[in-house]
């Protein structure tokens, strides 16, 4: 049986309504006001909406079909107005295009019954066509899943697997590595993949010394007259090289019959890791940058990210300097802690290519995924290690080999992943979802935190062991505003970045003291948007205050305008030591009151920077040495403070 919301505020009209479709079979709900009905609409579940057109209260008629029709739960349920009055243009205009489905006027509402019944007959259609196209595409999905099974088992079971892969991939000239070697086995020259597979300085060494007891020699020495291809050998980790499993291809260069030149052979090395990797990849089939297109990208990113690109002279600078090539020397994880907006991404990419590692830079946010499905992303799975596991699919460890992995937020790891990453640190091996066999891999790991990591272990949300791991190359990034020498120097980096495109080469001295005043509680990030957004608006290729945003003008620096000599203290300290001035005791008599540093006498200078100083002075003796503190007593920004600090030499 039908069920039938009836809105209307007129008592006999809702009588008279509900006594007809009543008649008829139908199960009727009543509503005084449009608020009641919208209510009901959302508890009760319901066929048809009644609404008098001439509400007089509240929400009319209009606005109730409007919100009915947006509401999901009632949106594919017709919505009839009707009213005892003629309908004029203007009203059903207005009630179509709230979304009603049929207005019955005065003159009409004989036929309402048939109105009715034809709509709750189109809603049951529609009802049913609803429900075959879900049942289809149920179907259909299921014969799409079927049918990918079958092409993942054929594509696994064909001969178009890694051997094929390797074939495209010398075909495309991408080998892993080149060594050029003369007929004694030495090697004459090594490109840098080379260099990375045996290690450096591998030029004048004979490919026994750097492949033992592999077979590499002696393969290479037997193609004299014609290439070979398809040498498997495996190479061991010693001195710090990383354990590969290879194949080798000989191409000899043939010079003349009687030249007395040497006979030189051309060596293609292919990690066989890499192309299990790429064959998995390529049955993926994703979407990527164009081929023809990631020398200039590589070029590009190198030129951007460089050790010369992080620009200052503070110790929080200095210090990242030498991580990063720390990172690059040992190959140690590296920690990047801060607050958000100090440049930890910029230093993760800056470790990477600025760097030697051939393979990707990849990255993800521990705190973007759930926990399985991070597990998924970091460490790949197999088929059938879940229900919508169709293929085996390589994790970000296994697609950055060679390469630098980002962990950002490490913070937000569980307990169980953080111990699967300390054995990719501590082991150098992976296991997949769904598989116990350990894959090896050669990847930099790089990790954020902009929570202190230490409290995390304090509280057993975090593993100390690996915590310990990060502390031999650890980083912490200063906020900005607590090294403004840093801020001329980006700020030129960043005019130099973003003002060529506007003609802009230069800031003014005014608008270089206003970033030097704000704070930038958004950091390095605040402070590139700010000065990107300068360029784009400024003229006279200079960058004024006026172009900067109203929040650094607004930070005023004012001090104090209160005396600066204090009143007597009932207790005083002795020998008491604050910015290189030691107190001495006051030469008057009565009540003994000893000199303060910031006390001022007639012999003082009369200098604004004299009694600034002193300012400073009392203030960092009020609170204890608080600077921060003491910037909020004085009413400025804590760069401000610190640069006044430096300025007059307090400690």
């Amino acid at each position: 049986m039908s069920r039938i919301l009836v809105i209307d505020d007129d008592p006999g009209n809702r009588l008279i309504v509900k006594s007809r479709l009543s008649d008829l079979g139908y199960e009727v709900v009543l509503a005084d006001t449009g608020a009641e009905g919208l209510v009901e609409a959302r508890n009760v579940s319901l066929d048809l909406f009644l609404v008098a057109a001439g509400l007089g209260s509240g929400i009319d008629a209009i606005e109730v079909c409007r919100r009915l029709k947006a509401l999901p739960e009632t949106s594919t349920v017709p919505v009839c107005l009707y009213s005892n009055l003629p309908a004029n243009q203007e009203e059903l205009g207005r009630a179509y295009s709230a979304g009603c489905d049929a207005f019955v006027p005065k003159t009409e509402m004989i036929v309402l019954d048939h109105v009715v019944r034809v709509q709750l007959r189109n809603k049951a259609t529609v009802e049913d066509l609803t429900e075959q196209n879900r049942v289809l595409d149920q179907h259909n999905r299921r014969l799409r899943e079927e049918g990918q099974r079958e092409a993942d088992r054929e594509t696994s079971r064909g001969e178009s697997g890694e051997h094929s892969l390797i074939l495209r991939e010398l075909a495309a000239n991408r080998p892993d590595g080149v060594l050029l070697v003369d007929a004694e086995g030495f090697v004459r020259s090594a490109d840098r993949g080379a260099c990375e597979i045996f290690g450096n300085r591998i030029e004048g060494k004979n490919l026994g010394f750097l492949a033992p007891a592999s077979g590499l020699e002696a393969f290479v020495r037997d193609a004299r007259h014609e290439a070979r291809d398809g040498f498997r050998f495996d190479i061991t980790a010693i001195g710090g090289r990383t354990a590969r499993s290879l194949t080798a291809s000989v191409v000899p260069l043939l010079g003349k019959a009687d030249s007395s030149s040497p006979v030189l052979k051309i060596v293609f090395l292919l990690d066989s890791a890499k192309r299990k990797i790429a064959a998995e990849m390529l049955r993926v089939a994703e979407t990527g940058i164009p081929r023809q297109q990631m020398g200039s990208m590589l070029d590009a990113a190198r030129s951007q990210y460089c050790l010369e690109m992080l620009v200052g002279d503070s110790p929080g600078v200095r210090r990242a300097r030498e991580a990063i090539e720390n990172f690059q020397k040992r190959g140690q994880p590296l920690l990047v802690t801060g607050e958000r907006g100090v440049g930890k991404t910029r230093i993760a990419r800056t470790t990477h290519y600025s760097g030697t590692r051939t393979g990707p830079f990849l990255q993800v946010s521990c705190s973007g995924l759930e926990e399985d499905n991070l597990e998924r992303e970091l460490f790949g799975y197999v088929t059938g290690a879940f229900k919508d596991a169709l293929s085996d699919h390589p994790g970000l460890f296994q697609l950055a080999s060679d390469g630098t992995l980002f962990l950002e937020d490490i913070g937000a790891l569980s307990m169980r992943l953080q111990k699967r990453l300390l054995e990719v640190i501590d082991e150098g091996v992976v296991r997949r979802v769904g598989s116990d066999r350990a894959e090896k891999v050669n990847v930099g790991l790089v990790a954020s935190s902009w929570t202190p990591l230490q409290g995390a272990v304090k509280e057993g949300v975090f593993r100390k062991d690996l915590l310990e791991r990060f502390e031999e190359n650890s980083l912490q990034l200063l906020p900005l505003s607590a090294r403004p020498e840093d801020i001329i120097a980006l700020a030129g980096l960043f005019v130099t970045q973003y003002g060529r495109q506007f003609g802009v080469r230069m800031i003014d001295e005014e608008a270089v003291d206003t970033l030097l005043r704000y704070e930038w509680p958004g950091n390095i990030t605040e402070f590139e948007a700010c000065i990107q957004g300068a360029c784009a608006i400024a003229d006279d290729a200079q960058i004024t205050p006026e172009h900067l945003p109203p929040a650094l003008l607004d930070d005023g620096e004012t001090l104090p305008t209160r005396e600066v000599v204090p009143s007597p203290r009932k207790e005083m300290g002795t020998n008491r030591r604050i910015g290189g001035v030691t107190p001495m005791p006051s030469s008057g008599g009565g009540a003994v009151r000893r000199r303060q540093p910031w006390d001022i006498s007639e012999d003082d200078p009369i200098s604004l920077d004299f009694y600034e100083k002193k300012a400073l002075l009392r203030a960092l003796d009020h609170v204890s040495g608080d600077k921060l503190a003491a910037a909020r007593l004085l009413k400025v920004g804590k760069s401000t403070l610190y640069r006044k600090l430096k300025r007059f030499e307090i400690e």
